[in-house]
């Protein structure tokens, strides 16, 4: 124990390493944000030191397991950017790994998306067939739905790909037959929501 040393070393400045990891990782948050408006709509939880392994059991029984996830980036500063202050090699720096931490979340997102339907039976699979109204119909009729205060329906936001975006809005509007069929349902919905509102009340 002897040559050991506990003194600080000099010059060390940890108060400046703590802010620059906290502005580093503060702006790769939000890159993550700008770059991908589906991981800016999450929530975010309260920091943790752990992260426990999620499970969702759905009305079958099923079990829809979610494991932690790592992501990590590695930044390479030359001591010329360093000595320079080079603003510009630090924010490319985080913005690869804004890029680089995206490309491990978002496919695990999806997956758990996927599979979190699948075993809730909300899932719809058109085996290669065109998207279609009764399609659209049978996707709400899998869905619980919510309404506000005045009874409007709050719609489940919908996540596609832009191709499949511009196909939607070509789509030709309702024939009054579909639209008579699409508030059918809604009503109903709205029922079954105030009927499970009830039921909650009473327990």
């Amino acid at each position: 124990m002897s040559g050991l040393s506990l003194r600080p070393r000099p010059f060390a400045l940890p108060e400046y390493g703590y802010a620059v990891a906290k502005f580093v990782h503060e702006g790769v948050s939000r890159l993550m944000e700008a770059k991908d408006e589906v991981w800016a709509r999450i929530p975010r939880a309260e920091p943790s030191e752990t992260i426990p392994v999620t499970q969702n059991t759905m009305p079958s029984g099923e079990v829809v397991e979610s494991n932690p996830i790592m992501t990590q980036a590695k930044f390479v500063l030359s001591y010329d950017d360093i000595r320079a202050c080079n603003g510009d090699a630090l924010a490319l720096q985080m913005d690869s790994a804004a890029e680089e931490s995206l490309a491990v979340v978002m496919p695990r997102f999806f997956d758990l998306l996927g599979r979190t339907s699948e075993a809730a039976g909300t899932a719809t699979d058109l085996g290669g067939k065109p998207f279609t109204f009764d399609v659209y119909l049978a996707t709400i009729e899998k869905t619980d739905m919510a309404f506000d205060e005045k009874g409007n329906p709050e719609w489940p936001t919908l996540i596609v790909h832009p191709d499949f975006a511009k196909y939607l809005s070509s789509l030709p509007p309702p024939t009054a037959e579909q639209q008579k069929r699409l508030d059918d349902l809604i009503e109903r919905k709205r029922r079954e929501y105030h009927a499970r509102r009830r039921h909650r009340n009473l327990c």
